[in-house]
């Protein structure tokens, strides 16, 4: 019923999210219908009383516009700003707000003040009564910021990674391009895929210059230049059981593997 994706990217413009209040759809009634999950993973931060307008999950900074059907709009309904509690349970108290003083008719923005980063639960009222909420009409609205860089000036995930956000994460974070980590993929780890050979272990010094992407390999005794190649004729010789030494430098060889060998 809800499409949505598993994971999202942040975008760097901010986008306008129309939502209009009807029951003729957009109205889920279980958990794999909202949240397009069946391996759910319970989240206290979830409500999962139905049934339901489809969840939205704006990034903070996004407009959200609020509408109403022409059913609606002629019966007269006012959105009202509720806890978590209030909101499962279709009840309102002393402590809830409303978002706008009227009844909805155009298409309204909703303040910056009901879309903080957080979760918002948002009912809809008829003349003070809360049936419409039960037969659906309540909205749970995620805002996220994004957690991507250390400072506005920086790219997003240093250039090196994509911000995005799952489902049940509650910001956007950095996944990293290969060879890169750090929370904002700002280190780069040359180690990741081992050029050290034969058993050689690597040491990356977990650079952010990136002219600076240095790594050492501690390699077994009579081998250098990345544990490929074996320091004098004689230890290559004794080493290298099924294959030819040849010469890659003044002191170093390397071991060829006869066809159908390899190591």
């Amino acid at each position: 019923v809800c499409n949505r994706q598993a994971s999202l990217e942040w975008h760097l413009k901010k986008h306008s999210i129309q939502m209009n209040w009807t029951l003729k759809g957009n109205i889920c009634r279980s958990v794999s219908e909202c949240w397009n999950s069946q391996g759910v993973e319970e989240s206290s931060d979830q409500p999962f009383s139905f049934p339901q307008i489809c969840p939205v999950q704006l990034q903070h900074g996004d407009k959200l516009l609020m509408s109403a059907d022409e059913t609606l709009k002629s019966y007269g309904i006012k959105l009202l700003n509720v806890s978590k509690d209030n909101f499962e349970s279709c009840s309102t108290n002393v402590h809830d707000q409303f978002l706008f003083p009227h009844n909805i008719n155009e298409s309204e923005p909703v303040e910056a003040e009901w879309l903080a980063p957080g979760h918002h639960y948002f009912i809809a009222l008829h003349e003070g009564d809360t049936q419409l909420c039960k037969a659906g009409l309540r909205l749970n609205v995620s805002v996220k910021t994004q957690l991507c860089q250390g400072s506005p000036l920086l790219r997003i995930c240093s250039g090196n990674g994509v911000c995005q956000t799952g489902l049940w994460e509650g910001a956007y974070h950095c996944q990293c391009h290969h060879h890169y980590s750090g929370r904002f993929c700002e280190k780069f780890d040359a180690c990741l895929d081992n050029p050290c050979e034969n058993k050689g272990v690597c040491l990356s010094n977990g650079s952010t210059d990136p002219n600076y992407r240095t790594y050492k390999c501690l390699c077994p005794p009579h081998f250098t230049v990345n544990c490929s190649e074996v320091v004098g004729k004689e230890n290559c010789d004794r080493i290298c059981e099924n294959g030819t030494c040849v010469q890659m430098s003044p002191a170093s060889f390397k071991c060829i593997c006869d066809t159908g060998s390899s190591g």
